[in-house]
């Protein structure tokens, strides 16, 4: 700490500066006998700055950790004092949301269904609005009466957001599917599906209660909406690459299980590839027209990896042959041939797997590398040790129709469930009695099974030979040209990174900002893909924004969850464009610092956090790997006391403008506060102090309490709620309680009430009895006033005053 010696000399000009400020005593007492002589007029007031005052009060009160009911209802009167001092105040209603429908312990769904009403709109965060549909939905105790108000919503709030429309509908339609009323339900859930094809929870009710009316092409685009939804999902990822396996869509599923195995990587690079996402994707390449060449590339890099699959090498073999390169196929299927029986020779003598081994080369030999001997000597081996299994089974009776047995053949099949080999087993052996037509069917059935295998090819195979053809039973070329016409030409997305697909920025007035000045800041996400950004609990991102601070230079503090929001926009963020969430910084621990120690140079650092998750080893990161969190750096000087300085702003608490008043009335707030810091500790930066400078700055805010406007006033007493207030700042508090304009009233009756002096409580009891105003008057309530009997406006008595002592 420094004294500077300038201050003294200083001092004489400076006092001289000060109008002639009486000394305030036992003010208090004459301001509450002046107010009980009669009630204060209440007329409508305008100021927006002064809602704002409101505002950042009720908003520390609503995001603190230890929020109490009665701060609760403090908060919901604060905000509401700003929605009646600033009728543009949008800004009030997801906080006032959120205070009536997460805290209140009394029931606000009038006051929470006006604000729902009037705060949906197309670009809504939807957050707020769907606490209070449910919060609303709550208080209703029948099934009946939350039909009844769902109906009136979707009546209110229909056509402001499609999104929330979708949701409404679906609730409804949920409720619905309770009753006998089915069809109503089903009409509901269309109507929330249409609204949002991103609804997975309208489209599984749906699907369960009409089955019948979503067309494969439906469930299609809805499992490829589900990965645009959430691209590195790759449940989501596998889902629609069966699907449209399943429904023949080759060129689709190619795309979409190599998309899978680009996924698995980057989610899992020590992993290999797994079967289930190698061996599909290689079928499905091998049914295409233009990606065959897949397969061998699929089979070359497991080769690569020193691994081995008999079935994915079967496939790479016929591909070779399919394309002409007969050497090639044979090279390929002949060396896994050598493989796969020196392979099981190595292997251990278990049953389980022997068994797998075994029916893996009677297959081989049924339809990769035909040979009639081989095939049926390994389904032997299969079935001997395994005699209940049906693939095995089948092998055995598939190789004895290729050993022209058929009648052994037909009793194994009629023993054993079917599967796609015994029915292609029981269709050659139908044949072979002349039944043609049923052998024809049994062969569509066994295509049907498994369309793209090599048992299907050579069903179909047969099929042609007599004189038979297999028709898909859903058109590829109806369901493709559905995908298309949502989703473009280029149905699959190719797979990329997540910290290529998303990305966000801290956005700050500048690098630097002065004391008492705003620190406004957005944070800003950015879609960086080609696909719709879907923020929502199952997609990329899901909607959380965290912002840590890390303070360095004359002061060290690292704050954490300074701002912890979940935000749900009303629509999907198109490509290469971005969200922007507001985002209030100075606030809580942070706020205090920089009020409290004016004269600190400091550097603000901000780390914004998507989705945050707690790593193995403790640290905090954002759940998307790759996603950095992003960071900005931000400098607060301190402030440079010198006489002129001091000087001009005493001359502004008189001759300035109203916003100078205010920001000098905040600076002086400020210094007092880091005086009474610097009281109780060493501070650990130089400072300029001097002993008559509390004197000096208590005086002029005591100036601004009492002789300027009631705006000013509001903005004063507001900056000294974390100021120690002595007598005469009581006293200087105290003359507001009497003060013609009520918003000066209610932040008086709001700042003494926190000096917790028990005998205040009398005071708060007289101003909810008789205040003119209602929000007063609801403010003393709120603050500890009894709740009995209060009749509004009409005086009938006046306060005890003597009880109450403002001394310190």
């Amino acid at each position: 700490m420094l004294k500077s010696k300038a201050f003294l000399v200083f001092s004489a000009i400076i006092f001289c500066c000060l109008p002639a400020w009486a000394p305030l005593e036992a003010q208090t007492e004459k301001s509450l006998t002046g107010w009980a002589q009669g009630p204060l007029n209440s007329e409508q007031l305008s100021s927006s700055s002064v809602g704002k005052v409101f505002y950042e009060i009720a908003y520390e009160l609503a995001n603190s950790p230890d929020i109490t009911a009665a701060q609760v209802e403090q908060a919901i009167i604060l905000l509401t004092t700003t929605m009646n001092l600033d009728r543009s105040a949008k800004y009030v209603s997801p906080v006032l949301i959120k205070l009536a429908c997460q805290y209140s312990r009394r029931d606000h769904s009038e006051l929470v269904y006006s604000l729902l009403t009037n705060y949906v709109g197309e670009s809504t965060d939807l957050e707020p609005a769907r606490i209070a549909i449910r919060y609303l939905l709550e208080q209703l105790n029948s099934r009946e009466e939350r039909e009844k108000l769902l109906k009136e919503m979707l009546k209110d709030l229909g056509g402001k957001n499609a999104v929330l429309d979708s949701e409404l509908a679906t609730s409804l339609g949920l409720l619905m599917a309770e009753t006998p009323d089915l069809e109503s339900a089903q009409s509901y859930l269309i109507q929330a599906y249409n609204n949002n094809k991103y609804n997975k929870l309208a489209f599984a009710k749906l699907a369960e209660l009409a089955p019948e009316q979503l067309e494969p092409a439906v469930y299609l685009e809805h499992l490829r909406l589900a990965l645009g939804e959430n691209p590195v999902g790759l449940e989501a990822a596998l889902g629609f690459a069966q699907y449209a396996e399943q429904l023949q869509l080759y060129e689709t599923a190619a795309g979409a299980y190599e998309y899978c195995a680009d996924l698995f990587r980057f989610l899992h690079p020590s992993q290999p590839l797994p079967a289930s996402v190698y061996l599909p994707w290689s079928i499905s390449s091998y049914n295409t027209q233009r990606n065959q060449h897949k397969c061998l590339q699929i089979a070359e890099q497991l080769r690569q990896d020193g691994r081995f699959d008999l079935l994915l090498e079967a496939i790479a073999g016929k591909v070779a042959a399919k394309t002409g390169n007969a050497n090639l196929a044979r090279r390929i299927l002949q060396a896994a041939e050598e493989k796969a029986h020196s392979y099981l020779a190595n292997r251990e003598s278990n049953h389980k797997t022997r068994t797998i081994d075994y029916e893996q080369l009677a297959w081989f030999y049924c339809f990769a590398l035909p040979d009639l001997n081989k095939a049926l000597d390994w389904a032997n081996k299969a079935y001997s040790i395994d005699p209940n299994s049906p693939t095995a089974a089948a092998l055995l009776a598939y190789s004895l129709v290729m050993n022209g047995q058929t009648e052994l053949a037909k009793l194994l099949t009629s023993n054993y469930e079917h599967n796609q080999i015994a029915d292609l087993t029981l269709a050659q052996i139908q044949l072979a009695q002349g039944q043609k037509d049923s052998a024809i069917q049994t062969l569509k059935s066994a295509i049907t099974r498994d369309p793209g295998s090599l048992a299907a090819e050579r069903a179909k195979e047969i099929l042609t030979q007599h004189g038979g053809e297999y028709i898909p039973p859903v058109d590829p070329g109806i369901t493709l040209a559905v995908l298309k016409n949502t989703f473009g030409q280029v149905v699959v997305p190719t797979f990329i990174s997540p910290e290529k697909m998303i990305s966000a920025h801290l956005n700050l007035r500048g690098s630097k900002f002065s004391y008492s000045s705003e620190l406004g800041g957005t944070v800003a996400i950015r879609n960086n893909s080609s696909e719709p950004l879907v923020v929502s609990d199952d997609g990329l991102f899901k909607g959380y924004i965290k912002i840590d601070a890390n303070i360095s230079g004359d002061l060290n503090k690292k704050i954490r969850n300074l701002v912890s929001v979940k935000i749900a926009p009303g629509s999907p963020v198109k490509p290469g464009r971005s969200i922007v969430v507001p985002v209030r910084l100075l606030t809580g621990e942070l706020g205090r610092i920089l009020l409290t120690y004016p004269q600190a140079s400091l550097d603000i650092e901000f780390t914004v956090y998507l989705d945050p998750v707690i790593t193995a080893d403790g640290k905090l990161t954002n759940r998307l790997p790759g996603v950095k969190p992003a960071k900005v750096l931000v400098k607060r000087p301190g402030i440079e006391l010198t006489g002129k300085f001091l000087q001009n702003r005493l001359s502004s608490l008189t001759k300035g403008r109203l916003g100078q008043k205010i920001k000098t009335a905040k600076l002086f707030t400020g210094l007092l506060m880091e005086q009474h810091a610097m009281a109780e500790r060493e501070l650990p930066y130089k400072l300029m102090s001097a002993d008559w400078m509390p004197a000096l700055l208590k005086s002029a805010l005591i100036h601004n309490l009492i002789r300027d406007g009631w705006v000013a006033k509001v903005h004063t007493m507001a900056g000294m709620l974390s100021l120690p207030l002595d007598y005469e700042l009581t006293s200087a508090v105290a003359e507001n309680l009497n003060d013609t304009y009520w918003p000066a009233r209610m932040m008086a009756i709001y700042l003494l009430a926190k000096r917790q002096d028990s005998d205040f409580g009398k005071v708060l009891d007289w101003t909810a009895k008789y205040d003119s105003s209602k929000l007063v008057r609801d403010m003393a309530i709120a603050l500890g006033a009894p709740v009995t009997d209060i009749r509004g406006g009409t005086r009938d008595g006046k306060p005890d005053i003597g009880a109450y002592e403002t001394g310190p």
